[in-house]
């Protein structure tokens, strides 16, 4: 055989530049301007061998051709080994055919399991003649080929959050590891609030309980570590998936955090360690791309990384923006339930749809609803990410995506209409229970505005391109309709949703339809509103975000203080934690700061069980800190309970204030802030229950039902029995205090009350003792029976000394006043945890007698024993 020419790929190109006009063989004519100033920032001799930097470029505008050409110029004149990393593996095949076909670039393409890859590749990624292109996982498992990589291209790094924490999480989920689950849920019994384990231990919950998420304290998690990791490894080995990530958490899980709701429980670190994983932390640089960095650190943060030097944007793309989008708000005009059918309706105007939910909740029915309507073929997430060619060939078509905001692209006339429905504010628990709980949303601002940014533009992937974006749900119109928020938006952005708001106001359905067909034309018709956006945009500016400075100035020191926790140096990791907190000043990272006190009284705590006797004192301090901080995570009182200065009485009423709080913003979030409705059809029906009381058993069970859910809307933990003995409703408030009543309603006011109701009545405390097992045994619980009756039976009177009375109208009254209070606190509510509302509503249950001490002060004065007697 002959011998073969050795081909030389080491190049003398000088810039990038200059090897994309030295290839020949490529469909692209040239690179745009913007292309060409972000790679001549990359060469200067500042940044070139920066170990990590940032380059940003609008979505649509050819970031991949950037991310290719610095790949392939570095391979070529260095003889470096480059991996490009993509979201999904649809993604990776698209790059890998654009490379050659387009650019004229040889990329290799590198899916599936390693030992599947085929020698030829393998060797030609080796020998640094070909850029490879992998997935995200690719590079983060336990087993990575590409563990010697010179240059790592983080393509969409947006999105890498999920796909480089994932390596250092384990979730396990009710349904799919139901024994290990099982079994978690088991050990988290008394380290966690007994509400919260009930929650878990629920066959009926409500969709509070299942929206709601908990932490387990470090402290009390500590204490059980060895537990934990028992059960773990005993259920582990008949779940394959989960194996993985547990041999990378397991010999740490003193530093990671358990986080749990009712469908799944996370284990994680707070920050992704990344510099322990070789293959991400050797290279020489690491090249993160994207749409949206952000400024506030969260690029850092989702990367485990200290410092990226980030590329300033090309000049004028700070105004301008990628394609048209005209956006429809149905319901401005319209109720969900109309909404959703014009949304049906307008599927069939256009050959495909995109339509993005922010979890799977609602996918198989909203499929289904779907299909039904329209007979459109319908592909879920996992059938588009794997390829999109068989979306793309259907002649009619629908794309239902869950939990995915990012790596989808479908351009030009691969689909021209978007719906977006939800919001997508967390996609792990972690991210829930800062957002919902602590409240530390602050941090996940500039994140949900990446989410919207990069949702918005999965149909406008070049310059002339143009899609319909229909915004669904409560949440989302929430966002998009509030000038306070959408100022943070890009120009161009705020301008098409301004624009869109104008047209969505006041119109019917026929509307909508007329307008959809006007846009998806795109004729002189449009000119004249393609002209009132650009004038909007230009009227507009992009306000920063609150706080930004202070949180990119931390970002480091949470950094380090995640790599000293997981190494075990818990000194240096509240170190970190010190100067993490010196950042965190003011009140608009308050709910922030209390999180990383608490973090620095957990490390500490670690340090004290550890041996290091001075740390103890620490870690009390900085509990009392975290528990001052914030309202409305009440174990963070338990912490700090030994170490406050306010008497026990005290600290009693304000944890249990706090439950009742956070109960209100669960109740709450379920009704959400642009759509009134579903909170007025309740209160509707609460006072309409309430005020029916007559003779019957159906009258009596309304008015308890009624009752119930009062007590629930209040934020009480609230429920109610069948049997006739048994109590009517009962209040619930953490897990030592109990109003149960005995609810006696009845239009005869003038009879007295009789011996068996105070039976009854006196009798209660012990079956909610015997049956609620949220409640401690040494709970304070209030018996109370709610009655028009002004005087009771001759009989009745032994039984009355400890049961207290509420008068009936008085009752109905108060309901309505505290019906009030909770509407008022609603306009005010921002949908998520908010120090400044906490106060706010905490204040007004004082000043209104809604919070349990002052109910438990106003019944105590009101005992059945003081009503006379009849006769």
């Amino acid at each position: 055989m002959a011998l073969k020419k050795v081909s030389h790929s080491h190049i003398s190109a000088e810039t990038p530049e200059a090897l994309f006009r030295d290839i020949k063989n490529k469909q692209s004519k040239g690179l745009l301007s913007h292309q060409a100033d972000i790679l001549r920032k990359y060469c200067q001799p500042e940044n070139l061998n920066l170990p990590d930097v940032a380059l940003q470029l609008p979505t649509g505008s050819g970031k991949t051709v950037v991310g290719l050409l610095i790949g392939e110029w570095r391979r070529s004149r260095f003889n470096e080994k480059v991996v490009y990393l993509c979201p999904t593996v649809q993604l990776v095949n698209q790059v890998v055919g654009q490379s050659l076909t387009i650019f004229g670039i040889k990329a290799n393409a590198f899916t599936g399991k390693r030992a599947e890859y085929s020698p030829t590749i393998k060797a030609e990624y080796t020998n640094a003649e070909t850029i490879a292109i992998t997935t995200y996982s690719g590079l983060f498992n336990t087993n990575p080929f590409f563990n010697n990589a010179d240059i790592i291209i983080l393509d969409d790094a947006h999105a890498a959050e999920n796909y480089i924490a994932k390596y250092w999480s384990l979730s396990i989920e009710r349904h799919k590891h139901s024994t290990l689950f099982k079994a978690l849920v088991s050990a988290m019994r008394g380290i966690v609030l007994d509400a919260h384990y009930s929650r878990l231990m629920s066959t009926s919950p409500d969709l509070g309980d299942i929206q709601w998420v908990e932490k387990i304290p470090t402290p009390f998690l500590y204490e059980r570590l060895e537990e934990i990791t028992t059960i773990i490894d005993t259920h582990i080995k008949d779940i394959t998936e989960l194996q993985y990530s547990w041999s990378v958490l397991r010999d740490h899980l003193f530093s990671c955090h358990i986080y749990s709701s009712y469908n799944s429980i996370l284990i994680r670190p707070v920050l992704p360690p990344t510099r322990t994983h070789q293959p991400f932390s050797n290279p020489k640089q690491r090249i993160y791309m994207s749409a949206t960095l952000g400024e506030g650190g969260e690029l850092e943060r989702l990367a485990g990384t200290e410092k990226i030097t980030r590329l300033p944007v090309p000049d004028g793309w700070d105004q301008q923006g990628i394609g048209r989008r005209f956006f429809f708000f149905p319901e401005r005009s319209l109720n969900e339930e109309a909404a959703l059918n014009l949304a049906i309706d307008m599927i069939k105007e256009t050959p495909k749809t995109l339509i993005l939910l922010p979890n799977n909740s609602t996918e198989i029915e909203l499929a289904q609803q779907i299909s039904t309507a329209t007979n459109y073929k319908i592909f879920n997430a996992s059938e588009i990410e794997k390829s999109k060619q068989p979306f793309i060939s259907e002649e009619k078509a629908v794309a239902i995506v869950a939990n995915r905001y990012d790596g989808i692209d479908l351009g030009g006339d691969e689909c021209r209409l978007l719906i977006v429905k939800g919001l997508q504010k967390a996609v792990n628990l972690q991210e829930k229970f800062l957002v919902t709980r602590m409240p530390a949303s602050i941090l996940f601002n500039d994140r949900v505005l990446t989410r919207i940014v990069q949702a918005v533009g999965r149909c406008t992937r070049s310059d002339n391109d143009y899609a319909a974006v229909v915004a669904l749900g409560s949440e989302l119109n929430d966002f998009l309709l509030d000038k306070n928020k959408r100022k943070f938006l890009h120009p161009e952005i705020q301008a098409e949703i301004e624009y869109g708001i104008e047209q969505s106001k006041n119109v019917q359905p026929s509307d909508f339809i007329e307008n959809l067909q006007i846009f998806l034309k795109h004729k002189e018709e449009w000119n004249e509103a393609e002209k009132d956006i650009i004038d909007l945009r230009d009227g507009l500016k992009q306000s920063q975000l609150p706080g930004i400075e202070k949180l990119q100035v931390s970002v480091a020191h949470e950094v380090k203080y995640q790599n000293a926790l997981w190494s075990g140096n818990f000194e240096k990791a509240v170190e970190e934690c010190r100067s993490v907190l010196s950042s965190l000043s003011g009140d608009d990272v308050k709910g922030y700061r209390a999180f990383w006190c608490y973090l620095a009284g957990s490390a500490a705590w670690i340090a004290a069980q550890r041996g290091i006797a001075s740390m103890e004192r620490v870690a009390r301090d900085f509990f009392k800190r975290a528990a001052s901080t914030t309202e409305g995570v009440s174990w963070l009182y338990q912490l700090s309970r030994l170490n406050l200065e306010e008497n026990n009485e005290n600290q009693v009423d304000k944890l249990r204030l706090t439950f009742v709080i956070e109960g209100l913003e669960s109740q709450l979030s379920l009704y959400g802030n642009f759509n009134d409705k579903k909170f007025e059809a309740e209160v509707k029906l609460i006072l309409e229950n309430l005020w029916r009381v007559k003779d019957t058993q159906e009258d009596s069970k309304a008015f308890e039902n009624g009752h119930e859910r009062l007590g629930r809307l209040l934020g009480y933990q609230a429920g109610n029995s069948n049997g006739d003995a048994d109590p009517d409703p009962w209040w619930i408030a953490d897990d030592d205090f109990c109003i149960v009543f005995e609810d006696h309603s009845t239009n005869n006011h003038g009879n007295s009350l009789g011996a068996t109701k105070v039976r009854q009545a006196a009798s209660h405390p012990n079956w909610i003792k015997q049956n609620i097992s949220s409640l401690r045994k040494e709970s304070e619980i209030l018996p109370v029976v709610v009655t028009p009756c002004k005087n009771i039976t001759s009989g009745a009177a032994p039984h009355t000394q400890d049961v207290c009375y509420w008068n009936q109208q008085e009752f109905q009254d108060w309901a309505e006043k505290a019906i009030t209070v909770v509407r008022d606190l609603k306009r005010t509510f921002p949908g998520e945890a908010n120090l400044e509302w906490r106060e706010t509503a905490m204040k007004a249950y004082q000043d209104y007698g809604l919070d349990p001490a002052s109910l438990a002060k106003n019944l105590r004065a009101n005992k059945l024993t003081n009503l006379p007697i009849s006769g």
